[in-house]
């Protein structure tokens, strides 16, 4: 399955363009509703000043589903999927100077999970807004996965999560997919239920919320994916997921992996407790 995705993925350096000016510098894929939108002097700082679908939304970030649209008649309008990494002060500005920024890593990491075929939204680009030295806002674009919701808004249905994560179903794609997120050399960062897609009726996953991966020069071992798990493992707990299928999940991670479960199981603890600590303060302090 995952190789013939990734036979299907050409070579993002091949069908794509640079964006380069004034305001904006970025890349797009050519041809996409994306690239229709900015040759048609489209600004993506306007998509948030009309009508969107807003996921989420902090100080530091927004969500949302858009529909770009394009004055040339052969284009149609198609939802896409943003995120915008806003401005946070001047020092936070110059950080893309030093290393890549969020629009950029998840572009980046996109691509090369796609070529690995991992599931992932497909990205259609990224734009940086710089003026002189500083970078002020930045977006990173993909389409948009029709049929999904996120695994943290299917545990709100008890009764259905436990049938969807009955033996031979869910739990075990869960398994193999992170354990192929892995095997290829990526550390998510932020695995957390609603960072991953989940199709409503199929056992189909996406990983999103990708700006805070890590490419290793190889497979990781058990150490460097405990924080993964750990997270992966308490969001579960926390939402009412039952051991067992905890205990399931991570026999069938380990056996994906060729890895042996007590040393995963020896590091994940350690991240766990401390994991636990600090949502226990957080909550105190609420």
């Amino acid at each position: 399955m995952h190789a013939h995705r990734e036979a299907m993925i050409p070579n993002f350096h091949h069908v794509t363009r640079e964006i380069s000016g004034v305001w904006f510098k970025g890349v797009v894929v050519i041809g996409s509703s994306l690239d229709h939108f900015l040759r048609d002097n489209g600004s993506p700082e306007d998509l948030f000043l009309r009508g969107v679908r807003l996921l989420k939304s902090s100080r530091s970030t927004s969500n949302a589903m858009v529909h770009l649209h394009s004055a040339s008649p052969e284009t149609i309008a198609e939802e896409v999927f943003v995120k915008q990494f806003r401005f946070k002060n001047t020092l936070h500005s110059l950080k893309p100077f030093f290393r890549r920024h969020g629009a950029q890593v998840t572009w980046r990491i996109s691509w090369y999970l796609l070529q690995h075929g991992i599931p992932v939204p497909e990205p259609v680009g990224y734009l940086l807004k710089q003026r002189g030295p500083f970078c002020l806002d930045g977006y990173f674009f993909s389409k948009a996965v029709p049929g999904c919701t996120n695994l943290g808004a299917l545990a709100v249905d008890e009764e259905h999560l436990r049938k969807r994560l009955g033996p031979g179903s869910l739990t075990e794609t869960l398994a193999s997919d992170i354990a192929s997120l892995h095997n290829c050399g990526v550390i998510h960062g932020d695995l957390k239920w609603t960072n991953i897609l989940v199709h409503v009726e199929r056992n189909e996953l996406w990983f999103v919320d990708l700006d805070s991966a890590k490419l290793r020069g190889g497979p990781p071992g058990p150490a460097h994916v405990a924080r993964d798990l750990a997270r992966f493992v308490l969001n579960g707990l926390e939402v009412g997921v039952d051991d067992s299928i905890i205990n399931r999940f991570l026999d069938e991670y380990a056996g994906n992996r060729d890895l042996n479960r007590q040393s995963i199981d020896e590091s994940l603890q350690r991240v766990l407790t401390k994991l636990r600590k600090r949502h226990q303060r957080k909550r105190e302090r609420e």
